[in-house]
């Protein structure tokens, strides 16, 4: 017998009013990109932006007066992006790279990493709504190449960079980078690698375990809409649902816990399962609906962004 909750009415209701938007996962600035130094904070564009962005909180503030030096190589492109390009990066560049599309488009972020990051650049101007012309359809080709290069990271590889982190963990040399590297493992790995208490804490979709339970505002307030979409998933994917998309299935297949099976049907989702997909959906449609696929690229597109 499931412990009384508030009831689904109110939950609605409590993710109505607390449950902030993160625009669909675009990302802008105001400026026509050229390729970008990663070691620049300069707008990535030709033409400079001299206009300042718009004031962060004093936490932000502190962390883009602390933050680390980028990575050497550029984290945009404005040619098409090449294999070799993305090769060894973190997936916490990866990301950064897909991001940078639709932050020069003045998208904003859930994600607290990302959305100090993004303040951090002094081309960036945060918008309520996002610019779509000012992604071009290069930025569209570069931002399948590369989900499609994460995609493509097997179990083996995640597995080494995950040990690499640990080792310099415990050797006291980790940064906070590591620390964001890690929660983005152990989404890929199905287990939290993290520290409790540490500087990234874990989500439902780092720590699957958190799906045991009714989820809270709280697990879900930082998680764009396509992680919302893939929390949806998760849900599902711990019941062993197969899926269709090439996308969906690649991020599945390296953590441990998933067995798709043939034989699913819904039958087999808990009545927690169907409480927690319930509230993760009302929080989609607060923070501006379900992230479906991007017209553009039927199925895939949606997994581009955030």
């Amino acid at each position: 017998m499931t412990p009384r909750r508030t009831t689904p009415l109110l939950v609605l209701a409590l993710v109505c009013l607390h449950c902030g938007g993160e625009h669909s996962a675009s990302e802008g600035s105001a400026s026509k990109p050229s390729q970008t130094s990663s070691g620049a904070s300069a707008p990535p564009s030709a033409t400079q932006q001299t206009s300042a962005p718009p004031a962060a909180s004093a936490s932000v503030a502190a962390s883009a007066a602390s933050a680390p030096a980028m990575p050497s190589r550029p984290l945009y492109y404005e040619g098409a992006i090449k294999k070799d390009d993305l090769q060894d990066r973190t997936l916490r560049e990866l990301i950064l790279m897909r991001n940078w599309i639709y932050a020069r488009a003045g998208n904003t972020f859930r994600k607290p990493w990302l959305d100090e990051f993004f303040r951090a650049q002094a081309w960036y101007q945060p918008s309520e709504k996002m610019d779509e012309k000012k992604i071009s359809a290069r930025d569209k080709e570069n931002a399948r190449a590369i989900v499609d290069f994460e995609a493509a990271l097997g179990q083996p590889d995640l597995e080494k960079r995950r040990d690499e982190v640990l080792a310099r963990k415990k050797a006291g040399t980790a940064t906070t980078e590591d620390d964001i590297e890690l929660s983005l493992l152990s989404q890929r790995l199905g287990t939290w690698l993290g520290d409790t208490g540490g500087a990234v804490a874990a989500t439902p979709l780092s720590d699957p375990s958190k799906l045991d339970q009714l989820l809270s505002m709280d697990d879900l307030n930082t998680l764009s809409r396509r992680d919302l979409r893939m929390l949806r998933n998760t849900i599902y994917a711990r019941r062993g649902r197969p899926f269709d998309s090439k996308v969906v299935k690649s991020y599945f297949k390296t953590a441990a816990w998933y067995k798709p099976n043939a034989g699913y049907s819904d039958s087999l989702l808990t009545e927690i399962d169907r409480k927690n997909i319930a509230i993760v959906r009302s929080v989609e449609l607060s923070v501006g609906g379900p992230d479906h696929e991007n017209p553009d690229f039927p199925k895939e597109g949606w997994v581009w962004q955030a």
